[in-house]
């Protein structure tokens, strides 16, 4: 069972902790955000979740193995960082960081201590995902030299703010 940590319950948020709440072998531990209506939210619907403001609470907590980072792009890379220093497992929704040089600091750092992390990407689990990584790996379709797709719903565009 991993016990995991959310970091942010805004646009994406929710999806992550119904995703992972309906895991049978994950459990959600506690909710971060900075506004308290989202963490309401929380409350009503998992009312055993602890919420918090804070998210030095789910770093600090022992009973937490993993932290979920579903915030702004620029606040990435410091929220993953320190989450690393307390020895947690990592989960980023994309991108990884808002600039190159700190990926690869984030990577080393997940590696030197032995913590998985991973970054999420809309619809890689998904049946028509997988279907293809299928086809690719049974060589159906021969050796591919170039592969496209377009996803014709974008969804709702998430604005960044400097």
């Amino acid at each position: 069972m991993i016990r995991i940590g959310v970091i942010g319950y805004g646009y994406w948020g929710p999806n992550l902790v119904r995703n992972f709440s309906d895991m049978d072998d994950a459990e959600i531990v506690a909710v971060c955000d900075l506004r308290p209506g989202r963490l309401e939210s929380v409350q009503n619907r998992y009312p055993t979740i602890q919420i918090t403001q804070d998210y030095n609470e789910l770093l600090t907590n022992p009973d937490i193995d993993a932290i979920v980072v579903a915030t702004p792009v620029k606040t990435h890379f410091d929220l993953a960082w320190k989450a690393l220093q307390y020895d947690k497992h990592i989960f980023v929704e994309k991108p990884l960081t808002d600039h190159s040089d700190n990926a690869i600091r984030i990577i080393d750092e997940a590696e030197k201590r032995q913590k998985i992390l991973m970054v999420d990407h809309t619809f890689v689990y998904t049946g028509a995902v997988k279907k293809i990584k299928q086809i690719i790996k049974e060589g159906e379709l021969g050796e591919l030299y170039y592969y496209d797709s377009v996803r014709v719903n974008l969804g709702l565009f998430q604005h960044t703010w400097l």
